[in-house]
């Protein structure tokens, strides 16, 4: 593909040049815009080459057209890839937003976890406490049904 618009460019260069050539070869007096004195006949070379001339034009017309079709198609393409990245873009963005979001979330739960162990270290003491001072009432009570037997039987 690259080639061929590579040929169709020298293609168009080269019959820049042949008219632009043409151009500086004319007389004086077509510069000014004068027309030219009628020649009686052109010759079968010149009308062959005339021909070739203006095939080679249409079939340049013809490839540049398919060129600007081909760019058209392309730029298409890169517009739709474009409004294709800006959509993944703003996807990309909402889920930023939500890792962001879903992250404090997390915090809040980590600190509520906090608290917790500190509740749950609070009652593990709490029940220590109360493990030891139960100990002691029951020791107490142990004691006491002792002294109140010792004391039944004592009488």
């Amino acid at each position: 593909m690259i080639a061929r618009v590579w040929v169709s460019v020298a293609a168009v260069l080269l019959l820049a040049g042949v008219a632009v050539r043409a151009q500086d070869e004319a007389p004086a007096t077509a510069r000014r815009h004068v027309a030219p004195k009628p020649q009686a006949s052109m010759s079968d070379e010149d009308r062959a080459l005339l021909r070739q001339l203006s095939d080679a034009q249409r079939a340049l017309g013809e490839q540049l057209q398919n060129v600007r079709d081909r760019v058209d198609a392309v730029q298409n393409q890169l517009s739709s890839s474009r409004d294709q990245d800006q959509a993944a873009e703003q996807e990309v963005k909402g889920l930023r937003d939500e890792v962001k979001g879903l992250y404090v979330e997390l915090s809040g739960v980590k600190q509520q976890i906090d608290g917790l162990k500190e509740d749950v270290g609070g009652v593990n003491s709490n029940v220590s406490a109360f493990r030891t001072f139960s100990g002691f009432f029951i020791a107490l009570m142990i004691l006491l049904l002792a002294v109140i037997f010792v004391l039944t039987i004592r009488r």
